[in-house]
C-alpha cells in the first residue's frame, strides 16, 4: 500500500487551461516498424491557472495523455502492419516524475455484448498481450508537456508486438508508467479504446495473412447523424437586429471548426448518389439553422461582462456553411429535431405541452423553408430515444404518428430486441417506432462516470476514453461497436428493422472523427457486412402487418438528465407573460408587423432554455431560462409612461394633464393608462388607449386637485388582462390652486368681512356713536356737560385743556362725523429764551416785566 499512499500525496490533476493545449502535437517523424518511439525534448506548458488538487474521486493520475492519432482505425489485410499512436503527454501535477515508460496492451477478442459493455464501462481485462514497455527521455517538469509517438507492430512476438492471431473486436490500453519525486513506480495514465480487426495482414515471419471469417447476410443498417450545438440566438422582435450570447459559432462553422468540419466530413464520405449517403439521415436542429441563415445577413454579439453589443464576425462564414448543409441536405434523407432540440419531457412534465407540440411543428417548417429541401414528415426523435405517456400524446397532437425510439425505450419483455420497427401501445393516437440500438448509442456518449481505482492494480489510475469528448479519436469506440454489430446477423425475427446507429443529439465529435466513422461504414458496405436501408423508406411502411404493440418505458436515468424544474417553472412564467403581452397587440392595425410575426420568435425561443444542450447542466439551464425572461421583461418594459424632466404645474383645481405613454414594440397595442390615487389628487378613468408601433401618444387626463404644493403620482400601463407592462412611472405635480376646503374657508371670511363692512357704513350714517372709547362696553351717563379729555400716558402735555395759546394746536378738521377724542395731537410750544435773565418756568401764562432795584 506504500505506492498508493506516496501518489495520494501527489497533487494529481488539473481541470483547467490545458484541456485543449494538450491536444496540440508537434510534427514528429516515424522511426520505424519497431515498437521504438518518436519524440520530443520536454517542453515546459503554460502555466496553470490555480494550484493542482486531486479529483475527489480518486481516479485521476498525474500525468494526462491526449491521443490525436491512431492508425489504422480498422486493421485489414490491404492495411499498415504497424499500429501508430500519437498525441501529448502533460504533467497536471506541482511535482517532476521522471523514469517514463510507454506500451500498448489488449485483450482478448469480445464475443459478447456484455463483454463490450464491460469494456465501454472500463472494466473488461486487458493483459492478453502485454509487450515490453519503451521508455521516454528525460525528466516531464510541472505543467510540462511531452509529444509522443509510437509504432506497436500488429502481428509478430507477444513480447514485442500486438500478437494478433484472429479477427474481431479488443479492447487496447494505452499504458504510461512513471516514478514521482520521493515514490515509486506506478501507472500514472491510461487510455483504453476498441480496435476492430475485419482481417489480418501478413505476419512479419512470412505466415501470411489469416483468412477472415465467412461472411452473414449483409444486415440492413441506417445511420443517423445529427447536426446540432448549443442554442445561442436571443429572441428578438423584428426590426431589432440578430443577436447571439458570444460568437462561438463563427469559429464552429468556420472550415476547420467543428460544424464546419462536420458538413465537409459529409461532403466527402457520403456524396448524393453514394452508399454511405443512403444509408445516412441528417437530424438537424431547426434553431441552429435558423441562426445561421440570421447571421449571414449581419448580426450582433452580447459583450461579455455587460455593455452594449459588439457587431458579429461570422456573417460570411455562415452564409458559406449553411450554403454547404443545404447541398449536402437535399442528396437524400432528413428529419427535423425538435425546435432548438427541446427536451419534450421535461416540457410536458412543466405542464408546456403545448409547447412542446409547436417546437415539433415549427420544427419541421423552419428547417424545410431554409433547406429548401424535403424533410420526412411526421417523424419525432425525442432527446435520448425514450419519451412517456404525456409526451407522446403531445407529439401525436403534432402529427407524430412515427417515432424514432431506443430499445431501452420500449418495453420489450423477455425478448430483447436492438432493432425493430413496433409499434406503440396506448396513446389517443396510432404510433409506431423505428428502435435504435442501445449499444451503438452507448459507445457514442461516452462514460457517464468513473468507477474508481481497481484496488487489485497496486497504485493504478483509472483509464480514460477519448469517447464523449471532442477530438479526433471520439468514435473509436463506436467503430468497434459497430464492427462487432455487423459480426452476425440479427436474431430479432419478431420485429425486423434496420441496424439503426443513433448518437446523442448533442454529440462530441468533429471532422476528423465523422472521417473515420463514415470510412468505417464504407468499409462494412464494401465487406458486405450491412447494406444500405433508407430511413426515410421505412419510415413511411410502418411496422409489418400482424407485429404485436409495445408499452413506451421510460428509464430512471433517462429523469435524472431532464431539464431542472427550476429551468421550467421560469420558461412557464416567461410564457404567460409573453401571453399576457401579446393579447394588447392590435390585429390588422394597418401599421406595423402583426401579432403573430411580433410574438412567434418569442414563443420559439422559450424552447431554448430547455434544449437537450443544458442536459446534466441545471446551473446553464436556470440561467439561460432566467436570461431569457429577462428579455421578455425588457420588451414589456418598452410600454410605458414617460416620465417628464419637469413638474406639472396646475394653477386650477381642474385643470388637465398631459402624459406620454411609449410603445418600444413593433405592433400596435391598446393598453390601459392609470394614475395611482393620491392625496392630493383625484384622476378621473381613463379610456383604453391604443399607441402605434415604436411609436408615442400624448394622453389628456382629467384630474381634481385636492391640496397645493408639491407631490409625487405613480402612472402604470396595463395590458387588458390587468398586469403591468413596465414599472410604474413618478410624476411630480405642484399645485397652485386652491383646494375645495381652503376655497370655502377663503370665500366664508370674505362674505363675513363684507357684512361687517355694510353693517359699519350704515351706523355712521344712522349717526350711531361708536363703541370706541368703552371698548365695546355702553358709555357712563354724564350731566350734559362734556367730560374732560383724559390724560394719555403715551402722550405728554397739560391735564386740563386750556384755550388755544402758543402751547396747543387744535385738531384739524377732517369731516369726520365721528372724531376720536383721543386724536388730539399735543405740541410743546418752543421756548424763547431771554437775552438778559433766567428763562420763565413754562406753563404760567405772560409774566409782568421785572423792575431792577434801586
Amino acid at each position: 500500500m506504500k505506492p498508493i499512499a506516496t501518489l495520494v500525496a501527489i497533487p494529481v490533476r488539473m481541470l483547467t487551461a490545458l484541456a485543449l493545449t494538450g491536444l496540440a502535437l508537434t510534427g514528429l517523424l516515424l522511426v520505424g516498424p519497431s515498437a521504438t518511439p518518436a519524440y520530443a525534448s520536454p517542453v515546459r506548458a503554460a502555466p496553470l491557472q490555480s494550484p493542482f488538487q486531486l479529483d475527489p474521486d480518486g481516479t485521476a493520475g498525474p500525468l494526462r495523455l491526449d491521443l490525436t492519432q491512431l492508425t489504422p482505425r480498422v486493421v485489414t489485410t490491404g492495411g499498415p502492419r504497424v499500429l501508430t499512436l500519437a498525441g501529448t503527454l502533460t504533467n497536471t501535477g506541482d511535482q517532476p516524475i521522471g523514469d517514463l515508460v510507454i506500451r500498448v496492451q489488449r485483450g482478448d477478442p469480445l464475443g459478447t455484448e456484455g463483454a463490450v459493455r464491460d469494456a465501454l464501462d472500463g472494466d473488461a481485462s486487458t493483459d492478453a498481450v502485454t509487450p515490453q514497455f519503451t521508455g521516454l527521455p528525460g525528466e516531464l517538469a510541472p505543467r510540462g508537456q511531452m509529444p509522443i509517438r509510437l509504432t506497436v507492430p500488429l502481428r509478430g512476438a507477444p513480447g514485442t508486438s500486438l500478437a494478433l492471431g484472429s479477427t474481431g473486436v479488443h479492447e487496447l490500453l494505452v499504458n504510461v508508467n512513471g516514478v514521482p519525486r520521493d515514490g515509486q513506480r506506478a501507472r500514472l495514465a491510461a487510455v483504453r479504446m476498441l480496435l476492430p480487426v475485419l482481417s489480418l495482414p501478413p505476419s512479419p515471419d512470412g505466415a501470411g495473412s489469416v483468412p477472415p471469417p465467412p461472411a452473414g447476410p449483409a444486415i440492413p443498417f441506417s445511420l443517423l447523424f445529427p447536426i446540432t450545438d448549443t442554442p445561442r440566438l436571443v429572441a428578438t422582435v423584428p426590426g431589432e437586429p440578430t443577436l447571439l450570447t458570444d460568437d462561438d459559432l463563427a469559429a464552429s462553422m468556420a472550415p476547420g471548426g467543428r460544424l464546419g468540419s462536420l458538413v465537409s466530413a459529409l461532403t466527402t464520405n457520403a456524396p448524393p448518389g453514394s452508399s454511405v449517403r443512403e444509408a445516412t439521415c441528417l437530424a438537424i436542429d431547426p434553431d441552429l439553422v435558423e441562426t445561421a441563415s440570421l447571421m449571414r445577413a449581419g448580426y450582433e454579439v452580447e459583450r461579455p461582462g455587460g455593455g452594449g453589443p459588439v457587431p458579429g464576425s461570422g456573417a460570411e462564414v455562415a452564409g458559406q456553411w449553411l450554403d454547404s448543409l443545404a447541398a449536402v441536405a437535399k442528396g437524400g434523407c432528413v428529419i427535423a429535431l425538435p425546435y432548438a432540440d427541446a427536451d419534450l419531457v421535461a416540457l410536458t412534465r412543466g405542464g408546456l405541452g403545448e409547447l412542446a407540440t409547436t417546437t415539433i411543428q415549427e420544427g419541421r417548417q423552419v428547417l424545410s423553408d431554409i433547406l429548401h429541401t424535403t424533410v420526412v414528415p411526421g417523424v419525432t426523435w425525442p432527446v435520448g430515444g425514450v419519451a412517456d405517456d404525456p409526451a407522446l400524446d403531445r407529439i401525436g397532437e403534432a402529427d407524430g404518428r412515427s417515432l424514432v425510439l431506443s430499445a431501452d425505450g420500449v418495453d420489450q419483455g423477455r425478448v430483447q430486441r436492438h432493432s425493430g420497427v413496433v409499434p406503440i401501445a396506448g396513446g389517443n393516437l396510432p404510433q409506431f417506432a423505428v428502435l435504435t440500438d442501445p449499444l451503438l448509442t452507448r459507445a457514442a456518449t461516452g462514460p457517464s462516470s468513473f468507477t474508481g481505482p481497481d484496488p487489485g492494480r497496486g497504485g493504478a489510475v483509472v483509464s480514460t476514453t477519448p469517447a464523449g469528448v471532442v477530438g479526433p479519436l471520439s468514435t473509436q469506440d463506436l467503430i468497434g461497436a459497430l464492427t462487432f454489430r455487423t459480426e452476425e446477423a440479427p436474431d430479432d425475427a419478431a420485429a425486423p428493422g434496420p441496424l439503426v446507429l443513433a448518437p446523442p443529439h448533442q454529440w462530441a465529435v468533429e471532422g476528423a472523427g465523422a472521417d473515420a466513422l463514415l470510412a468505417t461504414v464504407d468499409q462494412l458496405l464494401q465487406a458486405h457486412r450491412i447494406v444500405p436501408r433508407a430511413l426515410d423508406g421505412v419510415l413511411a411502411a410502418g411496422p409489418p402487418a400482424g407485429t404485436a404493440p409495445l408499452a413506451p418505458a421510460y428509464p430512471l436515468r433517462a429523469g435524472g438528465s431532464e431539464i431542472p424544474g427550476s429551468a421550467v417553472d421560469i420558461v412557464g412564467e416567461t410564457a404567460r407573460d409573453i401571453e399576457d403581452l401579446s393579447s394588447a397587440a392590435v390585429p390588422r392595425s394597418g401599421v406595423g408587423v402583426s401579432p403573430d410575426d411580433a410574438f412567434d420568435p418569442l414563443r420559439l425561443g422559450l424552447a431554448r432554455p430547455v434544449s437537450a444542450a443544458w442536459r446534466g447542466r441545471p446551473a446553464a439551464a436556470t440561467a439561460a431560462a432566467t436570461a431569457g425572461a429577462g428579455r421578455v421583461a425588457e420588451l414589456r418594459a418598452s410600454v410605458r409612461v414617460l416620465e417628464p424632466p419637469s413638474p406639472y404645474s396646475l394653477g386650477t383645481s381642474d385643470a388637465p394633464i398631459l402624459i406620454t405613454v411609449a410603445n418600444g414594440l413593433p405592433v400596435t397595442v391598446e393598453v390601459h393608462v392609470e394614475i395611482l390615487p393620491s392625496a392630493g389628487l383625484r384622476v378621473a378613468p381613463i379610456p383604453p388607449q391604443q399607441v402605434p408601433p415604436l411609436g408615442r401618444r400624448q394622453v389628456r387626463v382629467s384630474a381634481e386637485v385636492t391640496r397645493s404644493g408639491q407631490f409625487i403620482v405613480q402612472a402604470a400601463v396595463r395590458t387588458p388582462g390587468g398586469e403591468l407592462l413596465g414599472p410604474p412611472s413618478r410624476l411630480r405635480v405642484r399645485s397652485t390652486a386652491y383646494g375645495t376646503i381652503t376655497v370655502w374657508l377663503t370665500a366664508s371670511a370674505g362674505g363675513l368681512l363684507v357684512v361687517l363692512a355694510v353693517r359699519r357704513v350704515l351706523r355712521r350714517v344712522r349717526g350711531e356713536p361708536g363703541r370706541t372709547p368703552g371698548r365695546g362696553r355702553p358709555a357712563p351717563e354724564t350731566d350734559g356737560r362734556p367730560e374732560p379729555p383724559r390724560p394719555r400716558p403715551d402722550r405728554p402735555g397739560p391735564a386740563h385743556p386750556g384755550p388755544p395759546g402758543p402751547g396747543r394746536v387744535p385738531p384739524a378738521k377732517t369731516g369726520d362725523p365721528f372724531p376720536d377724542p383721543l386724536a388730539v395731537t399735543e405740541r410743546l410750544p418752543t421756548s424763547q429764551p431771554r437775552p438778559d435773565g433766567p428763562p420763565r418756568p413754562p406753563g404760567r401764562g405772560p409774566q409782568p416785566p421785572r423792575v431792577p432795584s434801586p
